[in-house]
């Protein structure tokens, strides 16, 4: 009685410990996939930003438009993008795109949405729709006022870039009220420069 009582207290300290080991893996491997993940669509954003662009001669299909009046912010743009953007695979090498950064009402995750520049004339169609991050808690943009010397949060020029944005994403639930367990901000510095009417060429529409 006393060895099978001994074997079963033994067994029971095994499992335990057995059963903590695969908790803290668990948890370990789903804070390096957040990490990652929050990497990545920062790193996503920062690309775009990077590669905004912007034609004189066509303020409405080029136009920067940025929204940081809800609880999430939202920004739409055209740019010229590499190869290795995501997505760029299914837009048969069509480098300059529309991109827009949101994160839908009601939901928590980032979503990365790319359409042709042309796409409401032309092409048509749904755009093309990325989850980028989950367990979005905070996305913030704010653009660099030369006026005042310091960041804004609001930016009313859609027929001109920021030369500066500031991204903050936040992940998770820390400890505190509205409070992100996860925090990542990035300074990207845009090209301000439109490309001249003259150099356009003929791909605007009248």
């Amino acid at each position: 009685m006393v060895a099978v009582l001994l074997f079963a207290i033994i067994l029971t300290s095994i499992y335990s410990t057995w059963r903590l080991i695969i908790q803290s893996t668990r948890s370990a491997i789903r804070s390096t996939t957040d990490t990652q993940r929050s990497r990545m669509a920062m790193r996503t954003l920062e690309d775009a930003l990077a590669s905004a662009t912007l034609f004189a001669g066509n303020p409405r299909l080029y136009f920067f438009q940025a929204d940081t009046s809800g609880s999430y912010a939202a920004i739409s743009f055209a740019a010229d993008l590499s190869d290795s953007f995501p997505g760029s695979g299914s837009f048969g090498g069509e480098k300059v795109r529309r991109v827009s950064f949101y994160v839908p009402p009601g939901g928590s995750d980032l979503v990365l949405e790319q359409s042709s520049i042309l796409a409401n004339f032309e092409v048509g169609g749904a755009p093309n729709s990325m989850l980028l991050a989950k367990e979005v808690s905070l996305f913030q943009l704010e653009f660099w006022d030369p006026q005042q010397r310091d960041f804004a949060t609001e930016w009313l020029s859609t027929n001109q870039l920021p030369s500066v944005v500031r991204v903050t994403l936040g992940f998770g639930r820390g400890p505190r009220p509205n409070e992100p367990a996860q925090m990542v901000t990035r300074v990207v510095r845009l090209p301000t420069v439109a490309v001249p009417r003259e150099a356009q060429g003929v791909i605007g529409v009248p």
